[in-house]
């Protein structure tokens, strides 16, 4: 079944229609297809996080599902009946010995057989709905061994700790079982969401993934947390306001902007500070205000104004903003490098590296709040505050950092372009205004950059964003990742601290 574009998939899938995916078989061929499937799925619903996690269990139950049809080709084959205990006995161990070393040959007899795996989805009032069906009838020592699995896995805090105790000695296939239940349990999915169903006919793993990991009282004692920080948020400094409004007007000269900007020395420092920067290329160093407000530019004013107000108020009231302007600079730039070699919308050039170095200001926020106080669930929590640690954040709370993003800008009167790109730089396709391409540009940017700390990879990028931007592999897209990687370094130390 071949993909339907993005919009269409996620109108079928929200509107509660079953979407179905048919497999003779299932091999590392198809990976990418269901890579993109999954992905569609968790961006539709703003469960990033859980993209690499449904990845490895669905594939694994999908693989799983394609062994034990072989298992009952092959014993068809050898003359063995898969329910007597003596020839299950006799013909486990070659059979064993044939997936392991013969994969292709095992496919290829499925193709000819009547054996089929499915995989389906369906987006329920309060889950998600996952489910693997195989139209063969399970051997009563298979599910044994499952619900084995099953119970084996609450002892295990980790995979490392289930790799280290050889679960099943026959066929390899138990660790699929306890990995998926860890992989679950740590991603804060309790055990009752994994069911095995059988029939005569065919036997069905059903994974249900909640929308929501607490009661909704306490979801909403935390969202209200959230609003009233943000409403706490003082206005923007006078000054910056001041200037903002001179920068607006239509008969404005550098030098009055400059004049206005040198009575307060800290704003006057930014300014040559930020000209001095790749953000504007690479120049020789200026010392005035006027030059830098000259090199700035008029159209880009308000909007260094607005960074330099949010980094006031910012960097003194939360503790994880070093964190938030490290990446953010390093998406700025990663959006530079991609306009600058694509030669798509070379015109947004410096509107987009500007928006990108405010995309994730609710980032702050989210990241620095206190939210024991609720009972926040603990989960996948780490000592670095990784992006999957974030998306984890976000799933428990019940917002995102898009959303309080969007809460503080429009608090502080951002211009359209950089509130749009604040709320839809994760979903550039809901972004329903002229400002799509600028959304859809710092998102490519936003995914680039963040490789490196192991979120994302090409499959997990919207194909049709892939598409627009002349990506058309995994090797042009991780080509392109290395060379930003190198051009980034190159000027990490000029800019590194330009917010901090």
């Amino acid at each position: 079944m071949s993909i339907p574009p993005l919009m269409t998939f996620q109108e079928d899938f929200l509107s509660g229609k079953l979407i179905t995916k048919e497999y003779v078989h299932f091999s590392e061929i198809d990976c990418p297809e269901l890579d993109i499937w999954i992905g569609r799925v968790v961006r539709s619903i703003s469960l990033e996080f859980l993209h690499e996690i449904l990845f490895t269990i669905l594939s694994e139950l999908l693989v799983n599902g394609c062994k034990a049809n072989g298992k009952r080709v092959f014993f068809s084959e050898q003359g063995l009946d898969l329910w007597n205990e003596k020839d299950y006995a006799r013909g486990i161990s070659l059979y064993k010995d044939e997936f392991g070393h013969h994969r292709k040959r095992v496919f290829s007899s499925l193709e000819k057989s009547n054996y089929s795996i499915s995989l389906s989805t369906i987006y329920k009032e309060d889950f998600i709905e996952f489910r693997v069906r195989n139209n063969a009838k399970i051997l009563p020592e298979e599910k044994n061994r499952i619900v084995r699995r099953v119970q084996a896995s609450t002892k295990y805090k980790n995979i490392n700790d289930a790799y280290r105790e050889s679960v099943d000695n026959e066929e390899s296939s138990g660790l699929g079982i306890v990995l998926i239940h860890i992989l679950l349990r740590n991603s804060g999915i309790p055990n009752q969401f994994f069911e095995l169903v059988t029939g005569e006919d065919f036997t069905e793993v059903i994974i249900r993934i909640p929308k929501q990991l607490i009661p909704k009282d306490s979801q909403s004692r935390i969202r209200d947390l959230l609003i009233r920080e943000v409403n706490s948020l003082p206005p923007l400094p006078a000054q910056i306001n001041k200037l903002i409004l001179i920068a607006k007007k239509k008969d404005v000269t550098f030098q009055e902007i400059a004049t206005e900007a040198e009575k307060d020395p800290a704003i006057a420092a930014e300014i040559i500070k930020i000209a001095n920067s790749p953000l504007f290329g690479v120049h020789k160093s200026i010392v005035s205000v006027f030059e830098g407000v000259k090199r700035i530019g008029l159209k880009n004013l308000e909007s260094i104004f607005l960074a330099l107000g949010a980094k006031k108020i910012l960097n003194s009231r939360y503790a994880k903003q070093v964190l938030v302007w490290t990446h953010s600079f390093k998406t700025s730039m990663y959006v530079k490098f991609l306009l600058e070699e694509k030669r798509k919308h070379i015109q947004l050039l410096e509107t987009a590296t500007i928006a990108a170095l405010l995309h994730d200001l609710g980032r702050m926020v989210l990241l620095s709040l206190d939210l024991s106080q609720v009972n926040q669930i603990r989960v996948l929590r780490s000592d670095d505050n990784t992006e999957i640690s974030e998306w984890v954040e976000e799933y428990t709370v019940g917002t995102t950092h898009s959303e309080i993003g969007y809460l503080i800008s429009d608090k502080w009167h951002f211009p359209e372009e950089i509130l749009d790109v604040i709320r839809f730089h994760h979903k550039p396709w809901q972004c329903k205004s002229r400002n799509n391409i600028l959304c859809q540009i710092i998102y490519l940017a936003d995914i680039l950059a963040n490789i490196g700390k192991g979120k994302g990879n090409y499959f997990t990028v919207e194909p049709e964003v892939l598409d627009y931007f002349e990506i058309h592999s995994e090797k042009d897209f991780r080509e392109m990742q290395d060379r930003f990687k190198v051009k980034f370094e190159e000027h990490r130390e000029e800019y590194q601290n330009l917010f901090i």
